[in-house]
């Protein structure tokens, strides 16, 4: 028996959509071929607004959401068709990014690249084959908007799963701040009146840590999400006495890693970033921005079972709590009494693919240095700052043809980790500083300071592709490239 948890239900703040009517913007370049069915089985799914209550606070964020009010995308299968009218209720414009899929390069949401914006009582339809299966997200890559959290999970199921008798649980992880994103990246990109190497960081804008010493995160969020709570109202969800259950967790933080515990549970990771892996075990796992795991756990017994995400390097902590039907639920604080550790690459190096890459040789190489420069809050690769207002207008530093299988060797200069994602496709990490290994398959992967990891893929998805990092910050501050296919 397989059963959805629903996220937190949440009031809709009308004044950015009242009255708005759908309409269909194509901007020029149509997402569609002409070859789709009708609109009556499309799934329609809502930019919009919404309030949370937050830290006992009324919390004006984006979301979402489908016609009955439920967050994202939960009940796809691989190979049939991904058919979504996105309607944006927004004031302005967005664009759709779908994270872990693998759709044609038209239809990859990053405005200015691969398509328009959708703007302000538009909408725009999505259409192509569901690939792969496996636990993914989707979130806007227009501007800052994914610190207003317009993201949402987005998973997609194999049909071998349905012989598995477990409960399925999502747990979708966010960093939140009264403080407006604009405001927040004015204040890192305020000089700091110091020239240094980027050894260190910024919380809103001020030095976080001396030079030479690694840091952790950039911002201090005001609160931090698990399905859109905090520990001081967490959602409970019900669960059978041993029964089994498979945990879907997903970074979508726009700032922040977590480390994953099951308290006093043990599990399998048993897929990363939606891709299967052989079975780990273990009760802690951690979890890079953009990230996901599924975790086989079972439950032992009656009692309550928190599932708890550490801030890396910090007190706070977020999560849900299982719960069988007659337990009782004790109160968990939203600081713990000591901070948590940082990422490390320790249980990647352990992880190895179910279903790797076919044996075949390396036909280019590249190599990407992560590079930066705290005092003009700079995240340069290879030097060159990107600028993502004008995607189309920049060199791209990867270059492949079709059929290639390609490595990108990641080579952190830096004093904070890195999660590199590559839109499009899923890579094989194959190499950490220097260690061959026959890894996890992954979109995204955390490069820690002064470390380098080098993943391959094969260039099977034509197009100009998007290759960044996922802290938002960064992102926004010029730490990007392009992957772009040659003729």
């Amino acid at each position: 028996m397989v059963r959805f948890m629903s996220r937190r239900s949440f009031i809709s703040s009308g004044a950015a959509c009242a009255g708005a009517a759908v309409l269909n913007h194509r901007g020029g370049a149509s997402l569609l071929t002409g070859d789709e069915p009708p609109l009556s089985k499309t799934i329609r799914l809502r930019a919009t607004m919404r309030t949370l209550e937050i830290n006992d606070k009324a919390a004006t964020l984006m979301g979402l959401e489908q016609t009955d009010g439920k967050q994202g995308l939960t009940s796809l299968l691989v190979n049939q068709p991904f058919d979504v009218l996105v309607e944006n209720k927004l004031a302005v414009p967005t664009a759709i990014h779908w994270h872990g899929l693998h759709p044609p390069n038209h239809q990859d949401g990053v405005p200015g690249l691969t398509q328009p914006p959708i703007v302000p009582n538009a909408s725009d339809r999505y259409y192509f084959p569901l690939k792969p299966a496996g636990t993914h997200w989707m979130h806007s890559h227009l501007g800052l908007q994914e610190a207003f959290l317009l993201s949402a999970p987005l998973i997609v199921h194999d049909p071998s799963d349905k012989g598995v008798d477990e409960q399925e649980i999502i747990l979708f992880l966010g960093d939140f701040s009264f403080t407006p994103p604009t405001e927040i990246y004015a204040k890192l990109r305020k000089p700091s009146g110091k020239e240094m190497a980027m050894s260190g960081s910024m919380t809103h804008g001020k030095p976080a840590m001396a030079m030479g010493k690694p840091d952790v995160s950039d911002v201090n969020y005001d609160a931090y999400l698990a399905n859109d709570r905090t520990l001081a109202d967490p959602e409970v969800v019900r669960v059978e006495r041993r029964g089994k259950i498979r945990l879907r967790i997903i970074n979508g933080s726009s700032g922040t890693n977590f480390l994953i515990s099951l308290g006093n549970l043990r599990g399998e990771l048993i897929a990363t970033d939606g891709m299967a892996v052989q079975p780990l075990s273990g009760s802690h796992f951690p979890l890079a921005i953009a990230q996901r795991i599924d975790v086989r756990v079972q439950i032992p017994q009656e009692g309550a079972f928190p599932i708890l995400a550490f801030r890396e390097g910090a007190t706070e902590q977020t999560g849900i709590i299982l719960a069988t039907p007659n337990a009782s639920i004790r109160k968990l604080p939203v600081k713990n009494a000591t901070p948590a550790g940082l990422l490390t690459l320790d249980t990647e190096s352990r992880l190895v693919a179910a279903d790797p890459l076919a044996s075949k040789a390396i036909d280019r190489s590249f190599d990407l240095r992560l590079q930066g420069n705290m005092a003009r809050y700079e995240w340069p690769i290879n030097g060159i700052i990107f600028d993502t207002a004008k995607p189309r207008g920049q060199a791209a530093q990867v270059r492949v043809k079709q059929g290639q299988r390609v490595a990108v060797k990641f080579i952190n200069e830096t004093g904070m980790s890195h999660p590199m994602h590559l839109h499009g496709h899923s890579f094989q990490v194959i190499e950490i500083n220097g260690k061959a290994l026959n890894g996890a398959l992954r979109d995204t992967i955390l490069v820690p300071p002064k470390m380098s990891v080098t993943v391959a893929f094969d260039a099977n998805n034509p197009g100009t592709w998007y290759l960044h990092c996922h802290i938002l910050w960064h992102l926004a501050a010029g730490m990007a490239t392009l992957v772009q296919y040659e003729g």
